[in-house]
C-alpha cells in the first residue's frame, strides 16, 4: 500500500493515483451522484443502523461498552443503545462494535471483473466514523456546528466506493488466505476520506488523513475463531480514520502517495458505483461467504422434504462443501473443541451448514449461549467436511457452494449455487426496509422505530443529524433475552 514498494512513483510527473482519489474526494457533490445511488446508499445507512440497534447489547457489546467505561471519560458523543456519551474516537470504536456485533451487516461481494470476495462490512467502518465527526467542533469554534444529513449522506457514499476500491486493489481475497482480516486493513482508508469528506477537507488534506489512517492498519484474522475482538476489528478501521481526518483537519501531515501504482483505487470513479453494483445487504446472521451454503442447503431441504425432514438427519453420513479459495481459508476450518463461542460459530461453515440443516434458517437465535451445545447440530457438524472448489474461484462465483450429502444407505444428492440472494439482483430497498422493521421491532419501541425510519429514508432533508442521533441513543433491549 505504502509508495515505497514504488520508488519511482515519487518521480513521476503525472498526477499519482492518490491524488487522483483524492481531488475526486474533493470536488464531488450530491449534484454529481446519480439518483439511484443516493437513494441505495441511505438505505443502506438505515440497514446499518438497524445492526447497531440490534447489536448493541447482545452480551459481547456489552461486555466491551462495560470494559470501555472504567477508563474511557464522559464526552458529548452519542452512543447507539445507551444513554452515557463519550469523546468521537471512542463512539466511533463503540458504535462500529455494536454494527458488526451480530453478523447482519453488509458484505462487499466479487467485483464483475475479478475473482474476489473482500469481506469489507462498510457500515461498521464508515457510519461510526461519520456518527462521531458530526459533533466533532471545528478547529477554533466552541461548540460543533449542524451537520446536515445531506452532508453525512455524501461523505457516507465518498466511504463506500473509497474502501472497495483500496480492497480490490490491494487483493482482499489474498490477504484472507494469509492470516490478515481485510476489511480492518482498507477500511482505515474508506473512513478516512468519508471523514475527510463531512469535515470539508481540502484535497491535500485528505491525502494526509488517508496516510495517518493507513498507516494504522491491521487486524488477525485468527480473531475470526473466538475472540469476541473479531466484533471490533472493523471498529478498529472506523477509529482509526476518524483519527486520521481530524489530525489531517488539524494541520497534521500523513503519508503521502499511499495508493501509488494501485490503478484500481480510482478505476471507475463517478461512473461504476460500488454504492449500488457491488455492496449486498446480509439476509442470515453469520460470515457472508457461507450465504451461498444456506440458500443450498434450504432449496435441497424443500425439494428432499422427506429425506431432509428434521427426524430423518440421523441418516445423513457425511455433508461435503464446496467452497471457493478464500472462503474455504476464512470459513472451512475444522472445528476443534465445543462448543464453539458466538463468534467461531457464525464464522464457520461447517457449524453453519448442521444449524441450517435442524433449524431451517440462520437467525440471530441460532447462535444465543443456549444454542451453541445442542447434540444433533454437533453430530452433523462433525459430519460435515470443507474443500476447496476451483469452479467458484471464477468471477461472480465467490459466495457460491456446492453441497454433496451422502446417506447411510449411499445415496448421494447434491446441489449447487452460484452466488446467494441478493447478489444479482441485490436485496431491494423496499426489503432492506423490511428487514430494519424485523430486527428493530423487539429492541426498541414502534414510535422510535418509526422516526428513525423517517429520518433516515429521508436523509437528503434532515437538517441537524443530531436529531437521529439523540434517537439511536438511548436504551435499546437485548434480542437474545
Amino acid at each position: 500500500m505504502a509508495s515505497a514498494l514504488h520508488p519511482d512513483a515519487a518521480n513521476s510527473e503525472s498526477p499519482s493515483v492518490t491524488s487522483q482519489l483524492c481531488e475526486w474526494i474533493s470536488a464531488t457533490t450530491l449534484e454529481n451522484i446519480p439518483h439511484s445511488v443516493i437513494e441505495r446508499a441511505k438505505h443502506l445507512i438505515l440497514d446499518g443502523i438497524a445492526c447497531g440497534l440490534v447489536g448493541a447489547r447482545v452480551p459481547w457489546s456489552k461486555a466491551a461498552f462495560d470494559a470501555i467505561s472504567q477508563f474511557e471519560a464522559p464526552g458529548i458523543h452519542a452512543i447507539i443503545g445507551y444513554k452515557e456519551r463519550f469523546d468521537p474516537i471512542t463512539a466511533a470504536l463503540l458504535n462500529g462494535t455494536f454494527i458488526q456485533a451480530c453478523e447482519l451487516d453488509d458484505y462487499h461481494s466479487i467485483a464483475p471483473l475479478h475473482s474476489l470476495l473482500t469481506m469489507f462490512h462498510h457500515l461498521s467502518v464508515v457510519l461510526p466514523a461519520l456518527f462521531a465527526a458530526s459533533t466533532c467542533p471545528a478547529p477554533a469554534a466552541t461548540a460543533p456546528a449542524p451537520t446536515t444529513g445531506a452532508t453525512l449522506l455524501l461523505a457516507a457514499i465518498i466511504g463506500f466506493e473509497v474502501g472497495p476500491r483500496a480492497g480490490l486493489a490491494l487483493h482482499g481475497s489474498e490477504m484472507l488466505t494469509k492470516g490478515w482480516h481485510s476489511g480492518p486493513v482498507f477500511g482505515a482508508p474508506a473512513a478516512a476520506a468519508a471523514t475527510a469528506k463531512l469535515c470539508d477537507l481540502s484535497a491535500a488534506q485528505t491525502e494526509d488523513a488517508i496516510g495517518i489512517a493507513c498507516t494504522q492498519a491491521g487486524g488477525l484474522m485468527a480473531a475470526q475463531y473466538e475472540g469476541s475482538v473479531k466484533r471490533m476489528q472493523h471498529a478498529f478501521a472506523a477509529r482509526n480514520g476518524l483519527l486520521g481526518a481530524l489530525l489531517a483537519r488539524g494541520k497534521y501531515g500523513g503519508i503521502k502517495k499511499v495508493f501509488e501504482a494501485v490503478e484500481e483505487v480510482v478505476k471507475g470513479l463517478g461512473e461504476l458505483w460500488h454504492t449500488t453494483e457491488l455492496i449486498r445487504v446480509k439476509l442470515h446472521a453469520c460470515v457472508g461467504g457461507c450465504h451461498g451454503l444456506i440458500e443450498v442447503l434450504a432449496r435441497m431441504q424443500e425439494k428432499e422434504k422427506g429425506r431432509l425432514a428434521r427426524e430423518n438427519l440421523g441418516k445423513v453420513k457425511e455433508i461435503r462443501i464446496g467452497l471457493s479459495n478464500p472462503i474455504f481459508h476464512h470459513d472451512g476450518w475444522v472445528p476443534e473443541g465445543r462448543p464453539l463461542t458466538t463468534t467461531g460459530a457464525q464464522m464457520n461453515a461447517a457449524y453453519i451448514a448442521a444449524t441450517q440443516l435442524v433449524d431451517g434458517e440462520i437467525l440471530l437465535s441460532q447462535f444465543a449461549n443456549s444454542m451453541l451445545d445442542r447434540d444433533e447440530v454437533w453430530e452433523l457438524t462433525h459430519k460435515a467436511s470443507c474443500y476447496h472448489a476451483e469452479e467458484f474461484d471464477k468471477p461472480n462465483k465467490g459466495c457460491g457452494a456446492r453441497v454433496i450429502i451422502t446417506f447411510e444407505d449411499d445415496t448421494v444428492i447434491e446441489d449447487v449455487m452460484d452466488a446467494p440472494k441478493g447478489y444479482d439482483p441485490p436485496v431491494s430497498n423496499e426489503e432492506i426496509v423490511d428487514k430494519y422493521r424485523r430486527l428493530t421491532r423487539n429492541v426498541i419501541s414502534k414510535e422510535r422505530q418509526e422516526k428513525i425510519e423517517k429520518l433516515v429514508v429521508g436523509l437528503d432533508s434532515l437538517e441537524n443529524v443530531a436529531d437521529l442521533l439523540s434517537l439511536l441513543s438511548g436504551d435499546v433491549a437485548n434480542p437474545l433475552e
